[in-house]
């Protein structure tokens, strides 16, 4: 039998920190500026102090930082928990991308993805110090 559990998510996740305005019609702005991070293609998970609806429908306004040009987007809300992790920000919504213009979908995974490579070049060994396996 084999142990090895499977990715279930179709794409990589970058843990890139934006600021995100989010507003949903029946509870207007809410969550105030809030951190993004488990960004993908698809979506992202974001940070908030209010809890809404699985498929609520939301307005998000993602701030790349350096970039003076926010992007605007529709989602919905995937999946809410309860958050422990961030202070002052008691729920976790899990949010899929739905209108997004894609030149502005290319600059959020490229500020993520490099990011990313950023954060983890440090991480890297050297090839010759692996063992093989």
């Amino acid at each position: 039998m084999n142990n090895v559990s499977k990715e279930r998510r179709k794409f990589k996740r970058f843990d890139a920190y934006m600021s995100v305005k989010i507003r949903a019609d029946q509870v207007g702005n809410f969550g105030g500026v809030s951190l993004s991070n488990d960004l993908s293609r698809e979506g992202m998970k974001i940070a908030t102090d209010r809890s809404v609806d699985k498929g609520t429908m939301v307005d998000l306004e993602i701030n790349i930082p350096d970039d003076p040009k926010p992007v605007y987007t529709t989602g919905e809300v995937m999946w809410v928990m309860n958050n422990s992790k961030v202070q002052d920000k008691d729920f976790e919504l899990g949010v899929k991308f739905l209108m997004m213009d894609p030149v502005d979908k290319f600059r959020v995974l490229d500020y993520a993805y490099n990011n990313w490579l950023e954060t983890k070049v440090n991480d890297f060994q050297d090839p010759e110090q692996i063992p093989d396996i």
